[in-house]
Order: structure tokens, then sequence, then C-alpha cells
């Protein structure tokens, strides 16, 4: 009898092993799936590998709800991607309904601190100051947004608005842990996409309700107490009095 409760415990001790090595399997191979180099996506834990692959699926059913180009147009957008993104004076994100990240631009650390990979997925309001959650709430409702008030007969779908964020780079260029992150303000300008999650012939004729995406260029604003910034050859900083002298 003891040798037979012996061998129960082992076989199933074989079939949890079986069960997690396809598992890990499973995961490995979704994890190359993503579109990041081999060296981030090998070294990601099971939960950023859902976080990330939710989000990139997401994405991509935003993306494919816009009117497609040709192959040489599509081309020369790849070429010109690197050439956006230092042209920006910010990143750019895309934001859910629910506030979740579901995109953000790899020049995000330049400004944040924190990277496209650590914050994609996560909700905007575990990044975001307390105070400003209700504002963020609104111009991310389609119904409650900016605009929408009884005079205004048409919905507006164009977003401007303030907000801050955790930034994990400080003014002399040295990256901080999060627990010591300050608060950088962003201008944020952009509108809402809303789109069809699937076709209608997916939910058996019926057609799913429609998603809506904030879609958001975001601008740090420096503070004006922060003398020691480094400025580019474009700016500069001055001091005046209430006579402007």
């Amino acid at each position: 009898h003891r040798s037979s409760s012996e061998r129960r415990k082992e076989k199933s001790r074989d079939a949890a092993r079986c069960r997690r090595s396809k598992e890990t399997e499973v995961f490995y191979e979704l994890a190359h799936e993503l579109p990041f180099p081999h060296n981030i996506s090998s070294h990601l834990d099971k939960a950023s590998i859902m976080r990330l692959a939710i989000s990139f699926l997401r994405t991509h059913k935003l993306l494919s709800s816009v009117s497609t180009h040709n192959e040489i147009e599509i081309e020369t957008d790849q070429q010109l991607d690197n050439l956006y993104l230092k042209a920006l004076e910010g990143f750019i994100t895309v934001i859910t309904q629910d506030g979740d990240m579901i995109f953000l631009s790899e020049n995000i650390s330049k400004y944040m601190g924190l990277t496209q990979v650590e914050l994609t997925g996560h909700s905007i309001f575990d990044f975001t100051h307390p105070c400003d959650h209700e504002e963020i709430r609104e111009n991310l409702s389609l119904k409650n947004g900016p605009g929408c008030g009884k005079k205004n007969k048409e919905m507006s779908l164009e977003r401007d608005f303030f907000m801050r964020m955790k930034c994990t780079v400080t003014n002399r260029g040295r990256t901080v842990n999060l627990k010591s992150a300050t608060w950088k303000v962003l201008h944020c300008t952009g509108q809402i996409k809303v789109y069809n999650t699937c076709p209608p012939h997916a939910l058996c004729g019926f057609k799913e309700p429609l998603l809506s995406c904030l879609i958001l260029m975001c601008e740090p604003i420096q503070h004006p107490s922060n003398t020691d910034i480094p400025l580019d050859s474009k700016t500069f900083l001055s001091r005046h009095s209430m006579d402007m002298k």
C-alpha cells in the first residue's frame, strides 16, 4: 500500500514537472514573438511576457483598423521612424479607455528614465500623480471629454491637458530607482481613436462595442527652478523682474 502511494506521488510530481516544462516552452516561444531584441525578450518573466503580448495584440488591432498603404510607403515610413523620434520634443503613448498604456515610443527613457518595456501594459494611474487622475479619466472618456458640454453638438475627439508623471532621471542625467522618482509635468496633446475590435461575423453576427484609445504626444515642461538643466544650442534661459528688466 505504501509503495503504491509513493508511486502515485511520483507520478503526480512527474506530471506537474511536465506541465511546468511545457508552460516554460510556450512562454519562451511567446517571448520571442514579441517585437523586442533577443537580449530583452530572453530576460522577461512570465508576467511581463503576458503584459507585453496583450499590449502588442491590442496595438496591432488598433493599427489594423487604419487604412493600409502600399509597400513603398510602408518601407519609407520604416526608414523615417528614427528621424521622427529624434525630431519630437517628447514621446508618443497610446492609452486605452481603462488607462492601460498599450504603446510607448522607445525614446520615453530619454525624458522619463523609465523604459518602454517597463511601462508598456501598465496602468497610467500607477505612474501619474493622484491629483491628476480625475482629469486623466475625463480625457480618456469618449463621452465626458473636454468640449462635450451641452453647448457642443458634436463630440470633440481632440485632447490637450497637463499631467504629472513619475520620472527616474535627474536634472544631471543620473537614473534613480522608482521609489526615489520625482514628478515631471507633461503637456499632452492628441486625440481619441475609435476602432472596431473584430468583424461582425466573429461574434455570431453581433457587433462588439466600439473601443477607444487616446493617442498622445507628451512633451516635458521644465520647472522654472531647474536652472541647472543642460540646454541645447537652440534654447536659452533668462530671468526678468516684473518690469521685464
